[in-house]
């Protein structure tokens, strides 16, 4: 083989890279959309003890699921904002794995797939009013001024069904934790009494663990159970979409914070 060819190879290999690194990901998020209907549209016939908690907004059905038992809870949420449907994937799987494998858990765990159904089917960060549950919870900063549309924090605090539906889930469970899922801002943010937990997490997942994310999130669910109602409360914020490599970061890291 010439130079010219060797040349040529390592070029076509660049470029293959390059196609690779950025093309893979668009890819993904590209059928993110279809992915997670379909998945939403399969949970009550996938064998798992789903139950329909509540409604959303438009009536769409917000699941709930209860595995093991004791008088400690950890609560994990997914899905809050429609667009952000890693962490939607993400509940899914961890329930499956340990509905399939109970001896795993030490304690109760509460999984809620999705609390903005609405905005999930419709690939959107609102709910149908429009407003950003994650700026709607009633914290003493909750604020009817916002700088954008995609912060619109309701009417008023704890005006949307999705929020009053968190805060219900808050009262009848009293949870020790909660796991809250987002993306993508690729770290462990924590509210509360948290870094213990946000450490033990972080030597799984190798996750940044920071106790702000750089700007003011008034109304939101951190705030309102990690710092006004003093529960340890993560907000687990993954990468771009990409439910399997979320999966293999993120299972020890989960399983470590149910039994934490």
């Amino acid at each position: 083989m010439n130079i010219k060819q060797i040349r040529l190879l390592a070029y076509v290999a660049l470029i293959g890279w390059v196609g690779f690194k950025y093309g893979y990901p668009f890819y993904k998020t590209f059928n993110a959309p279809s992915e997670t209907k379909e998945l939403y549209g399969t949970l009550l016939s996938d064998g798992l003890p789903w139950q329909t908690y509540a409604h959303s907004t438009l009536g769409n059905n917000i699941y709930m699921m209860e595995l093991g038992e004791g008088e400690s809870t950890t609560l994990i949420f997914g899905g809050f904002h429609g667009d952000e449907p890693g962490g939607f994937h993400l509940v899914v799987e961890l329930a499956r794995y340990l509905y399939a494998n109970p001896d795993l858990i030490k304690s109760r765990v509460v999984f809620v797939p999705v609390l903005n159904p609405d905005g999930l089917l419709e690939n959107k960060r609102l709910n149908s009013n429009k407003t950003d549950i994650n700026r709607n919870f009633p914290t003493m900063n909750w604020t009817p001024v916002y700088s954008d549309y995609s912060y619109y924090p309701g009417r008023e605090a704890g005006s949307e069904v999705e929020t009053q539906v968190a805060l219900r889930l808050l009262a009848e469970y009293k949870p020790a934790k909660i796991i809250s899922i987002h993306s993508s801002l690729h770290l462990i943010n924590f509210d509360g009494h948290a870094l213990s937990l946000a450490s033990e997490m972080a030597r799984s997942n190798g996750y940044e663990i920071a106790n702000h994310i750089g700007y003011a999130t008034p109304g939101s669910f951190g705030t309102y159970a990690g710092k006004e109602l003093d529960i340890p409360t993560i907000t687990l914020e993954l990468p771009l979409y990409d439910p399997e490599q979320a999966w293999k970061d993120n299972k020890e890291a989960l399983i470590k914070a149910i039994n934490f």
